[in-house]
């Protein structure tokens, strides 16, 4: 998948590194990235959604939204392959995740994630979008 990179520099960890022109578009990608890691997220087809709403403050925020996407794929076996930010403001993210249910027989298994970190959690504004970097317990 092009529309992140791994971070290579972690020893024990994994971790993604996201750019994106909006905010909305970062913790997308940044969750999409994550669910990528756990399964190739191009097999996974769009037959439900579930919502998810988190109240914190960046870059937290960020981190805590991808644990909450973490529970959803541990409780119920759900991947995302899209999501749409439905609400997001200084405190607040409310996004609609798509997606299927893991299947071994179907999917690829790779990483398991266990938790997004707030061990070198970034969310930096640059002059041409903006830069996520979140390292995983795995």
């Amino acid at each position: 998948m092009s529309f992140y990179e791994v971070i290579e520099d972690i020893t024990a960890d994994a971790g993604v590194r996201v750019k994106a022109k909006t905010l909305e578009e970062l913790i997308c990608k940044a969750i999409l990235a994550t669910f990528n890691e756990i399964t190739n997220i191009e097999a996974i087809q769009d037959k439900e959604s579930h919502v998810i709403e988190v109240y914190s403050h960046l870059p937290y925020l960020l981190a805590d939204v991808i644990n909450h996407a973490i529970v959803l794929h541990e409780s119920k076996g759900f991947v995302a392959s899209r999501c749409e930010v439905i609400e997001l403001s200084d405190n607040h993210v409310k996004l609609k995740l798509y997606g299927d249910k893991f299947d071994p027989e179907k999917n690829e298994s790779k990483l398991v994630i266990k938790a997004a970190t707030y061990h070198r959690l970034k969310v930096e504004k640059l002059p041409d979008g903006y830069l996520a970097e979140v390292i995983f317990d795995i």
